[in-house]
């Protein structure tokens, strides 16, 4: 019984090894993917541009290119409301994935990762 039990967890397992490798990399779970599906939620390219580049809002890679870690975390984090700029401390989606998205702009700003979404080019 105990035998037919692990080889029943190990198919499961090899198979859902297998799976992960047949999968296009944009359904993968990757931080930068991860980070980038938390971004297209909340909305950013509405007011930042379909690539966050700047629309009626500032380039958000431009920001990441200029800013310490701590002050781009703080601008996400806490907003910026009367100029429109939402805080999403509290919001977990995003609180919880902060550091990805910031790695994620800062490697659209350094051109390590293109526009769109990581894996999909």
């Amino acid at each position: 019984m105990l035998l037919a039990t692990a080889a029943c967890v190990l198919g499961v397992l090899l198979a859902t090894q297998a799976q992960a490798q047949t999968q296009p990399q944009t359904q993968r779970q990757t931080p930068e993917a991860d980070a980038w599906r938390a971004i297209r939620a909340a909305d950013c390219a509405r007011c930042h541009g379909k690539d966050h580049e700047g629309l009626a809002a500032p380039s958000i890679v431009g920001f990441a290119r200029t800013q310490s870690r701590e002050r781009f975390i703080a601008a996400v984090l806490d907003g910026n409301p009367p100029m429109g700029m939402p805080a999403y401390r509290g919001d977990a989606p995003i609180e919880s994935r902060i550091d990805a998205i910031y790695r994620y702009f800062v490697g659209r700003a350094d051109g390590s990762i293109p526009a769109g979404a990581p894996g999909s080019q």
